[in-house]
């Protein structure tokens, strides 16, 4: 930050300020701000897309992607996140979430979406194009989305605020309900606890707008899942922009990770991305080619928050 960079001319032996520590301040100055600008992004948490066309699968398909079937000392504490351990990182990002403003959303509102979106694969016909931009607003508390009986299991922005301000602090109920609001069929090939892993993932991933003690507490049932990691450093995000990025591990065989983003300074969730994690071909259920090949590190998918803000009217902007 450039104003750090002047604090460091003019005093070259003070010690490194915590990030985390300044976040807070931080937060009560863009209170206002988050009002009009609060980033949000709806994405079906059981889609994902390859190439040049987008290709709708459940989580189970997820399983397809494999081929062939504590924290640091007390005391000082590092500038910026802590990604020595997803346990660490994910109980700082829990201490600093629970101190953000609670935007107090009302029924009637809407949500305003701005998302980008991007794919890439050596077959596009634009590999190098940018994100597409997208505009959209969801009914905060849409009556198709209030319930399940209609056989649409996406819950409401409403559902999912409310899960979050009920939620207990015991980590196993909160996977509990986070799987009983997103629910699964039955021949998935995946365990209960992996189930569990992802309805907390697509929890993180749907919620807007979030209240505040629930997102810590759901990012403190994250820091005690096993099966959460981090990477271990900041990684640039497909508009550009430094992130935190952790991810279910799905093994050794896995040919992509899922990458759920989070904000280095306020750790707020900012989108998904899936990355190669080895040189692979993408292929049909029958074992042929789709056209389409990856090498390791590339962004196969990604879905960013720009803009997400409550409204008060369909087709409003903030």
């Amino acid at each position: 930050m450039d104003d750090m960079t002047k604090l460091h001319e003019w005093r070259a032996d003070a010690p490194t300020p915590d990030r985390a520590r300044l976040v807070p301040g931080r937060q009560k100055l863009l209170g206002a701000a988050q009002q009009g600008s609060a980033r949000r992004m709806r994405l079906d948490w059981r889609v994902t897309a390859a190439g040049g066309a987008a290709t709708v699968i459940t989580i189970a398909v997820m399983v397809a992607m494999l081929v062939g079937g504590g924290g640091p000392e007390r005391g000082v504490q590092p500038a910026g996140p802590d990604l020595t351990s997803a346990t660490a990182l994910l109980g700082q990002a829990a201490e600093v979430v629970s101190q953000q403003p609670d935007l107090h959303p009302r029924d009637g509102q809407w949500v305003y979406l701005k998302t980008a979106q991007c794919r890439s694969g050596a077959s596009d016909a634009a590999p190098d194009a940018k994100p597409e931009v997208s505009e959209e607003w969801v009914q905060y508390d849409s009556p198709v989305r209030e319930d399940d009986k209609d056989g649409d299991t996406e819950p409401s922005q409403r559902r999912l605020y409310r899960l979050l301000a009920s939620l207990p602090d015991d980590p196993a109920e909160i996977r509990k309900q986070a799987a009983d609001l997103f629910p699964m069929g039955k021949d998935t090939g995946l365990t209960r606890e992996q189930v569990e892993t992802f309805a907390l993932l697509a929890t993180l991933d749907e919620a807007y707008p979030v209240h505040p003690q629930g997102m810590a507490k759901l990012y403190r049932a994250l820091a005690a899942d096993p099966r959460i990691e981090v990477v271990p450093h900041l990684v640039k995000d497909p508009m550009g922009h430094d992130a935190i990025a952790i991810y279910p591990d799905l093994g050794s065989k896995a040919v992509q990770r899922r990458e759920y983003l989070l904000d280095p300074d306020t750790f707020q969730y900012q989108g998904t991305q899936s990355v190669a994690v080895r040189d692979y071909e993408e292929k049909y259920e029958d074992g042929s080619s789709a056209g389409r090949s990856y090498k390791k590190g590339e962004v196969t998918f990604c879905e960013m928050k720009m803009t997400q803000s409550l409204v008060d009217r369909d087709g409003e902007k903030p």
